[in-house]
């Protein structure tokens, strides 16, 4: 419930480029669909570490497939302790 409510104000709060498509309050799974440009994929990188950031977790990019115009990438939250490994 916490998550969503940070989610959604995340949502409301964030300038118009709003790329996330996919975040769940019981997974740590992100899923973001966005422009193939280097200005999308910092704010993507920036949006996933602070929605992880809320979890006390790191944001592993764990995928990442683009077109010339379009890209689809997938972020996993995880614990300090797991993202070594």
């Amino acid at each position: 419930m916490i998550i969503r409510a940070l989610l959604l104000s995340l949502l409301l709060t964030s300038c118009a480029n709003n790329y996330l498509v996919g975040f769940g309050g019981d997974t740590n799974y992100l899923s973001f669909d966005h422009p193939n440009s280097e200005e999308a994929v910092a704010d993507v990188r920036a949006a996933a570490n602070k929605l992880c950031r809320q979890r006390k977790e790191l944001a592993i990019e764990t995928e990442s497939t683009c077109s010339l115009t379009r890209c689809a990438t997938n972020y996993q939250c995880q614990e300090r302790s797991d993202a070594g490994n």
